[in-house]
């Protein structure tokens, strides 16, 4: 027989005030990591309401049937394939809001400075938003060494479950490597691979050239250039230091301003894409630290992602958006416990249309 816990859900001051602050966790978790805002912002969330996993449907050759014709002339009928599905699993995070009975009580009445229970609120968002960013754009580096695979990061109490998938496991620094991706192996795939190139540039137009060059790479093809470029702080600050002040490059758009939760000082252009930093874009070329964890020395070489939204997606479960979970007491404790609940993915459609440029110098000066 099933052990049974016996709780009851919690008097109406915590539950009206958690009910007050629930319209707003979704939207600030979400604004507040850059990647995610952009995927928003460029309609690119997809809301499920079941599955065992998500599935995305994937094009992986054209159809050989498109022929020229004239008058009465045939048509190509025979069937084509062409045409396959991604499979993603279900990633979970959960953020707890506790607070026993002494501070309620503690924190009630004339003596209240603060409200408690709102600040506990904000520190469990705060630390949801920084869990998920670290997740998506840095991963899990178990191993250093050159050019090394990253993975999902792991749950601290269960270190058998995955988080969402990062960045530099979708767009590999070395895309022929064999490891499944939505379920298809780019080593056995050759189409099921990004674009990824060494840098090598000493001076500022190498570099410049450098990104033109594979900007143009994740260009090709349908579906159009990349839109968003997210690199660390000191490849960003080379790029702009590169432009000698050319103000044509900043960003001006207030709608892409308003998504990225910036400055306008904050964006740069590079040709159609927007190019932000992030702090914690690890170093995929050199890969001697995680750079979440602190784990050895970040920073010897930059890295740039070419990103774009049409063929990345950000799909969150609709019961579990950053869905707060109602005020509980245990029968034996005097406190009371919620959690913020976020259930989805990052999946990618189109690997080809997106890449890595690693290896970045960060002393370039000229």
């Amino acid at each position: 027989m099933a052990a049974v816990t016996v709780s009851e859900v919690y008097d109406a001051v915590l539950t009206t005030t958690a009910r007050y602050m629930e319209n707003d966790v979704s939207d600030q978790i979400s604004r507040s990591n850059k990647l995610i805002a952009w995927l928003i912002g460029n309609n690119r969330r997809r809301i499920l309401s079941g599955g065992e996993r998500i599935k995305t449907a994937l094009m992986y050759e054209q159809n050989a049937g498109a022929d020229i014709y004239s008058g009465y002339g045939q048509l190509q009928t025979d069937p084509v394939d062409g045409i396959t599905s991604g499979f993603w699993p279900w990633s979970q995070i959960a953020v707890p809001i506790t607070i026993s009975g002494l501070e309620r009580r503690q924190n009630s009445g004339e003596e209240q400075v603060i409200n408690l229970l709102e600040t506990k609120m904000m520190q469990s968002e705060i630390s949801g938003t920084e869990l998920l960013n670290n997740c998506i754009m840095a991963g899990r580096l178990p191993a250093t060494g050159s050019l090394s695979q990253f993975y999902p990061r792991r749950g601290t109490l269960d270190p058998s479950v995955n988080g969402p998938n990062p960045i530099p496991a979708l767009i590999d620094a070395s895309p022929a490597r064999s490891v499944s991706v939505g379920s298809i192996n780019g080593a056995d795939e050759p189409w099921w691979r990004n674009q990824a190139v060494a840098s090598s540039a000493s001076t500022y137009a190498g570099f410049k050239q450098e990104m033109n060059n594979l900007y143009n790479t994740c260009r090709r093809g349908v579906g159009g250039p990349p839109d968003l470029g997210i690199c660390d702080q000191k490849t960003w600050e080379t790029y702009f230091a590169s432009l000698h002040n050319q103000e044509r490059y900043f960003v001006t758009n207030q709608r892409i301003i308003n998504i990225l939760g910036g400055a306008e000082e904050d964006m740069l252009k590079m040709r159609g894409a927007t190019l932000i930093w992030e702090e914690v874009c690890p170093d995929v070329g050199t890969t001697t630290a995680e750079i979440v964890d602190e784990v050895g020395t970040y920073g010897q070489q930059g890295t740039l992602y070419f990103l774009s939204s049409r063929f990345l997606e950000y799909v969150v479960h609709r019961d579990a958006n950053w869905k707060q979970t109602p005020f509980i007491t245990p029968v034996n404790q005097d406190a009371t416990s919620a959690h913020l609940l976020w259930q989805g993915q990052v999946t990618i459609k189109n690997r080809r249309k997106h890449g890595v440029l690693y290896d970045i110098s960060t002393t370039i000066s000229l």
